[in-house]
């Protein structure tokens, strides 16, 4: 199963082959920025790939215009993805503030 290393907390979590990192982290208890609720409008989810960029699913049409619309098209030059939409399918290390155990209360 791959596994996602979360910068610059150090949260590691692990990924079914194939589901985005969002959903894995969500299932497993931790609260992550957004603000469309992974409809993949918002681009609040983004993170910065440091590390296994070739471990994701193509980007899609729906990705590269949330990015675009809300970050600009130079955000396309830079190794960003909508966690709510790339499929992991290998080991990863990304840069996302603001990633952290869901508070129970």
């Amino acid at each position: 199963m791959p596994r996602v290393r979360i910068e610059p907390s150090g949260i590691e979590i692990d990924v079914p082959l194939g589901e985005t990192m969002m959903r894995a982290a969500r299932d497993q208890g931790y609260y992550w920025p957004t603000t469309c609720e992974m409809a993949g409008r918002c681009a609040t989810c983004f993170v910065i790939l440091q590390k296994g960029m070739d471990n994701l699913s193509p980007m899609r049409p729906n990705e590269q215009e949330a990015l675009v619309e809300q970050r600009g098209r130079r955000a396309l030059d830079q190794p960003v993805r909508l966690a709510c939409q790339a499929a992991v399918t290998g080991d990863l290390v990304v840069r996302k503030h603001g990633v952290r155990r869901h508070s129970s209360g």
